[in-house]
């Protein structure tokens, strides 16, 4: 529904013009010229010829091609409302000034620099090629613009860059760039439904204090290091997305206070869901997490997290905690790993309760020197594994620990009922914020 009323919103006219008029560019002529003879509201039509110059447009025109018109130099756009369409641009790339101008159905291939840089707010990019240009497809310093449907492919850094807020990146293909797909640089974004694949670096990446971005129902296949990657970034919302055969599926990295909820995470080469390096408050919530190499799930030095109504299946580990502490571990599905819920042992006061353990290899292992210090129950109700047997009433189940001395769940559960994974929470967590959020060292 938010594309179509976009598109309604594109088919209106910006501006009317009574006494538009149409104005030709002739192989003989230059756009220069054209530019120079047009009013407001004119339309320069090209021919299908090469236009060896760059041009300034400070007039509110259209200029279209048939799409072999080539304009071998630059376009700085700096009048509102112009509409750029169905032309060829190389040389140096279009920089969008304006407020309110679009480009679509245009080629902006093998650039000396960026194929798009949009200073302005609330204009748009729409069913073009961005390829082939020696550093990002498009950057964005602007609010309110919208990029839609382009193929963004093959650049020689990242396929996008954001660094303003508003903007809605949506239903594009990122495909083989040669450092990310994209960057969400200390910004607010909503970024949908786009195929985000075969990039060298990260799929999606956020950084820089990055907040409220939504990264939602995105396609995120094969790209060499993380499908998404948040880097000292807080509250995100990163839901629905489908994360299949990149280096390592999500992984946060001092990031605080996101929401990572509904992704299915399958077959990376490293693990699916990472929280790691001093992360603080994130929630992990009803992913599904299979086949990974590594952890389905693992939570490393990091603490007062959430990993809540998961389904984890067919990893090396399904859920790999590694010294960290105080985070809660509630409601989980976890069958057919290697070992179930394994904590290391550095690993003290995390609470795990209401998780099912069903056909791993092994269920559980707790190796915290700390023994005792991590809790298998919440006071009245453990976990249920299916290796434990129960009579009328379950004894204790102790948790391996490759010592002598055990952790124990003192009321593993008799019988598993899946509304246990129905977890309720309130995201963001109050009162939960980064040292760097506060603007104090980190």
């Amino acid at each position: 529904m938010r594309s179509l009323i976009f598109i309604m919103m594109l088919a209106l006219p910006l501006v009317h013009f009574a006494n538009a008029a149409d104005v030709e560019v002739r192989p003989s002529g230059t756009l220069g010229d054209a530019l120079g003879s047009a009013s407001d509201g004119d339309t320069i039509y090209l021919y299908p010829v090469i236009y060896h110059e760059s041009l300034i447009v400070n007039k509110t025109v259209n200029i279209t091609g048939p799409g072999n018109a080539v304009i071998d130099g630059g376009i700085r756009i700096l009048a509102d409302g112009v509409i750029l369409s169905g032309i060829t641009i190389c040389g140096d790339g279009i920089i969008l000034g304006s407020n309110g101008s679009r480009i679509e159905g245009c080629n902006v291939s093998g650039c000396v620099g960026s194929g798009v840089v949009i200073t302005g707010s609330g204009n748009s990019i729409i069913n073009s090629s961005i390829t082939r240009n020696s550093l990002v497809g498009i950057e964005i310093w602007g609010s309110n613009n919208t990029v839609l449907w382009n193929r963004i492919d093959a650049n020689d850094d990242c396929g996008i860059v954001v660094y303003g807020d508003g903007n809605v990146v949506e239903s594009n293909a990122l495909l083989e760039n040669a450092h990310d797909g994209m960057e969400i640089e200390g910004s607010s974004n909503l970024i949908a439904s786009n195929n985000v694949s075969t990039n060298r670096g990260a799929g999606i990446e956020l950084l820089n204090m990055s907040r409220g971005n939504v990264i939602e129902g995105n396609t995120i296949y094969g790209n060499g290091e993380c499908g998404i990657e948040v880097i000292e970034s807080y509250e995100n919302n990163i839901s629905g997305n489908g994360l299949e055969g990149n280096g390592l599926g999500i992984k946060t990295e001092r990031a605080t206070n996101n929401l990572i909820s509904s992704n299915t995470v399958n077959s990376n080469a490293e693990s699916g869901i990472i929280i790691s390096d001093e992360s603080r408050c994130n929630i992990v919530h009803k992913n599904n997490a299979g086949n990974n190499h590594g952890a389905g799930v693992g939570v490393e030095r990091s603490k007062d997290n959430m990993v809540i109504g998961n389904i984890v299946h067919n990893n090396a580990v399904g859920v790999d905690v590694s010294r960290s502490e105080n985070n809660t571990f509630r409601g989980n599905y976890v069958v057919m790993n290697g070992v179930g819920i394994s904590l290391d042992m550095y690993s003290i006061n995390n609470m795990l309760y209401h998780n099912a353990m069903i056909d791993n290899r092994q269920s559980a292992s707790d190796s915290s020197v700390y023994y005792g210090k991590n809790r298998w129950d919440s006071g009245s109700e453990g976990n249920y594994y299916s290796d434990h047997t129960c009579q009328e009433v379950c004894s204790a189940y102790e948790i391996p620990s490759g010592e002598e001395r055990k952790n124990i769940d003192r009321f593993p559960l008799s019988s598993w009922d899946e509304r246990l994974m129905d977890v309720e929470f309130v995201w963001p967590i109050s009162g939960c914020l980064p040292a760097y959020a506060k603007g104090l060292a980190i």
